[in-house]
């Protein structure tokens, strides 16, 4: 009986073993390796949205220096009119600045950011509109201007594209902004 019991025993633990060593073998084949193209688009770190953030809180104080500081020296504020090719644009740094030092001195207006929506984005193939590619925010925000005793709050779409030093790089604006021009009586920027 003894013996019955140990062969059963060490049988058993044969067909374990072998199990076993089923178990870990792998079939190996010719595996074909494809690499996948990125998306057009995906997440970027929130850093860029807190910079976005950052220059809304300049903007809205006419913090020059402080906005100035978040912007590469080319960059290119496209203003929400016309179309891809005939967009009025204000190019570079210094342009950008002295056209809100401007607006300031000459309409003595004011503006706030309310109710934001930022999200980080990352553009890794150009599009057929713009071919802006790297980190960037879409940002949806209420812009409300306001000028002695008349306001006017519009919702507005931004994309802040940055450079490689996460710098802003590119604005592209766009929301309706009849109501802003009524009150401003404000020509934004030029067609280059």
């Amino acid at each position: 009986m003894k013996t019955l019991k140990n062969t059963f025993l060490k049988t058993g633990f044969i067909i374990f073993a072998l199990l076993i060593l089923s178990c870990n073998e792998t079939k190996k084949e010719n595996v074909e390796v494809v690499e996948l193209e990125p998306p057009l688009l995906e997440s970027a770190s929130q850093e860029y949205a807190d910079i976005v953030l950052k220059t809304y809180d300049h903007l809205s104080n006419f913090d020059h220096d402080a906005y100035g500081a978040l912007m590469a020296d080319d960059i290119t504020w496209y203003w929400p009119d016309g179309g891809a090719d005939t967009r009025n644009s204000i190019n570079g740094k210094d342009n950008v600045i002295a056209f809100w030092k401007n607006w300031e001195e000459t309409t003595g207006g004011k503006m706030s950011f309310a109710k934001n929506t930022l999200l980080p984005i990352k553009v890794n193939k150009p599009t057929n509109y713009y071919k802006a590619v790297g980190s960037g925010v879409l940002a949806y925000t209420d812009i409300t201007i306001t000028l002695k005793d008349q306001s006017t709050t519009v919702r507005q779409h931004g994309v802040f594209m940055f450079n490689d030093d996460m710098k802003i790089s590119t604005v592209f604006l766009y929301y309706d902004r009849s109501g802003i021009k009524e009150l401003t009586n404000v020509v934004f920027g030029e067609t280059e």
